[in-house]
């Protein structure tokens, strides 16, 4: 019985250190993508602003290309085998 008890204690330890071990691992890489994105230069308020309106104008140009695109599909039944056929 004094066997069974201090096997089941070796195991038990065995399994602790194994569940820890995994945790202070994933915590330290967890702590490295942290400190990585800490020493990555600041996003200044000017940039910030600059790539919302790169992502306006962008948005803006999606939507004049769609618009031309819709009235000619709504008129035409045959433009999806047309763009097809032009694609191949």
């Amino acid at each position: 019985m004094l066997n069974n008890l201090r096997n089941e204690t070796r195991q038990n330890r065995e399994h602790l250190n194994d569940m820890i071990g995994r945790e202070l691992t994933d915590k330290k890489d967890r702590l490295q993508r942290i400190e990585m994105i800490l020493n990555e230069p600041q996003t200044t308020q000017a940039e910030l602003e600059r790539l919302t309106s790169d992502k306006n104008k962008l948005q803006r140009e999606c939507q004049v290309l769609e618009s031309k695109i819709q009235p000619e599909q709504a008129n035409d039944k045959l433009a999806i085998y047309r763009s097809q056929a032009k694609a191949t």
